[in-house]
């Protein structure tokens, strides 16, 4: 295990940086390279121009900007002048950013003008109404200002405004995945350990190259940044998320490590062979979520290591490591954390049973530190010290715990609770099936009946009995799916995972098993073949 440098603020990384490798190169994006002595003069220049615009330390700044460096830059001045950044999700429309935008309510907010339409109406109807400045030129209204007028009468902050370790840092928006976002506040210590154990699991070195394609309205792409500061490595930036373009941008940049996450492994596996993939230059693909069945394919087709951990907007990026290749597992718990696993009732148990896994953070600023003006919602998640995570794991004898899903994604059906990973697990494994999620509906008898939503690989014929066969021979009759349902794809959060709450579920054009007579009983399961 690597012997990891002090922490520090991410001021003081970007100080370092530009100290001891001012002429190494931090960033490349779209053919331009960007030194740390450049990144740093450029973040100094920026802080300058948000003292002109009113802004003062404490205060919050919504950032609306596509995948770039300027991005970087600007999350970077708002941190240097000590006020805490607030990234929201380019694909917002306007009712969803006012409705983060009355949350958070920023003093400024900083975007690119492609959102103009979208960023006026939410800040018109939003309850305190920030400034608006936009990073490029063009028509200006009351109350708004644009960042080249601010640099021409601003001069460069060359002195950062100075903050702890344990001061709030950013407030990031969960995805909304199992509810109504919320803004998770994290201290300059969650980021700061994130990213030195992010380091740890994909062994970076100062002369990686990170293919840097996460986008900044999610945590994991400041973490990157955050640990190519630390280890003085280089990010090669594209705008997007590309499948089929991966392997050849890997091949450009010389890219020697690979961020995953969600669904983007079967994504990846479901790309027709290039050429550029053979031979490709990265040793270590990284992440959370990798499904178990694809592991191995996706080691050997592009000749490189899985690293798993697992981690969330409540506890840490990365709160346990698989640093010993254990399929399927999600590791042990890093050197800032304890865990365990409880049950109903909040008792321990002991390995092999499946329970909610606890998080006690050492110190507590490593986690979250509240939900930004949620107080009630904190108390949900964070009890005496300790976050509750939400998630149902299991741990072994061995220590390694095993991700088995997420508590509020779960169905209750004819008085039974159903896990929707363990049906999903199951039918990702089915011959040609890319990816499932299961959703609940009302039934007509109370509870809820199971309806599978299924995405087949591209030429797969879409046989919902052969589904359904291959739910009855590995689960219990009650969690085999009634409805089966078939789409071309699904609605995506930013880190790629399925946002459920966003399908559109057809029953009037889903395979009924109850309708067909083939729906298993608990009486006639054991024959259903």
């Amino acid at each position: 295990m690597q012997v990891s440098a002090p922490l520090q603020t991410l001021s003081e990384l970007i100080q370092s940086r530009a100290t001891d490798s001012a002429d190494r190169v931090f960033c490349s994006f779209k053919g331009k390279n960007t030194t740390f002595a450049q990144f740093e003069g450029r973040v100094k220049e920026f802080a300058g121009a948000l003292i002109e615009a009113g802004l003062n330390p404490g205060d919050r700044v919504g950032l609306m900007i596509g995948q770039s460096i300027d991005h970087v830059e600007m999350f970077c001045a708002v941190v240097w002048v000590g006020a805490i950044p607030v990234p929201f999700s380019v694909h917002l429309k306007s009712a969803g950013l006012e409705l983060q935008l009355n949350s958070a309510r920023p003093k400024l907010f900083i975007a690119d003008r492609v959102y103009a339409n979208i960023v006026r109406q939410a800040v018109l109807i939003s309850r305190e109404p920030p400034k608006i400045v936009w990073l490029e030129d063009g028509i200006v209204l009351a109350g708004e200002a644009q960042l080249n007028w601010l640099l021409r009468s601003s001069r460069s902050l060359h002195k950062a405004c100075p903050r702890s370790l344990d001061d709030p840092h950013v407030i990031m928006y969960t995805s909304g995945t199992t509810g109504a976002p919320k803004g998770a506040v994290q201290s300059e210590r969650c980021f700061a350990v994130g990213a030195k154990n992010a380091g740890i699991l994909n062994d970076a070195q100062r002369d990686d190259v990170f293919h840097s394609w996460e986008p900044f309205y999610n945590g994991s792409a400041w973490i990157v940044v955050t640990l190519a500061l630390q280890k003085g490595l280089k990010l090669h930036m594209v705008e997007r998320f590309s499948a089929s373009r991966l392997w050849d941008e890997i091949q450009q940049a010389g890219a020697t490590k690979l961020h995953y996450l969600g669904g983007l492994i079967n994504i990846i596996l479901a790309q027709p062979v290039v050429e550029s993939e053979h031979n490709n230059s990265v040793r270590i693909a990284w992440g959370a979520a990798c499904p178990v069945d694809s592991w191995r394919k996706f080691e050997k087709r592009f000749q490189l290591k899985v690293r798993e951990g697992y981690g969330s907007t409540e506890g840490q990026m990365f709160t346990h490591l698989n640093l010993e290749g254990v399929v399927g597992s999600v590791g042990k718990p890093i050197e800032e954390m304890e865990s365990w696993i409880v049950d109903e009732c909040g008792g321990r148990v002991g390995p092999g049973v499946t329970g909610e896994l606890v998080l006690k953070p050492r110190p507590r600023a490593v986690s979250m530190l509240e939900y930004w003006g949620e107080p009630e919602k904190t108390a949900e998640v964070v009890r005496d010290g300790c976050i509750f995570s939400g998630d149902y794991a299991m741990v072994d004898e061995s220590g390694n715990y095993f991700f088995k899903g997420r508590k509020k994604d779960s169905l209750r059906r004819r008085g039974q609770n159903v896990s929707a990973w363990e049906v999903e697990r199951i039918i990702n494994a089915a011959p040609g099936v890319e990816e499932s999620a299961v959703v609940g509906v009302d039934s007509e008898l109370g509870d809820q009946e199971i309806v599978a939503v299924v995405k087949m690989r591209d030429g797969a014929p879409r046989d919902s009995l052969t589904l359904l066969k291959c739910c009855a021979d590995q689960l219990a009759y009650y969690q085999v799916p009634r409805y089966y349902q078939f789409v071309e794809d699904f609605p995506r959060g930013p880190s790629q995972r399925i946002l459920k709450r966003d399908i559109q579920v057809d029953l009037a054009n889903a395979w009924d098993a109850e309708k067909a007579g083939v729906k298993p009983t608990r009486a006639n399961q054991g024959r259903q073949k």
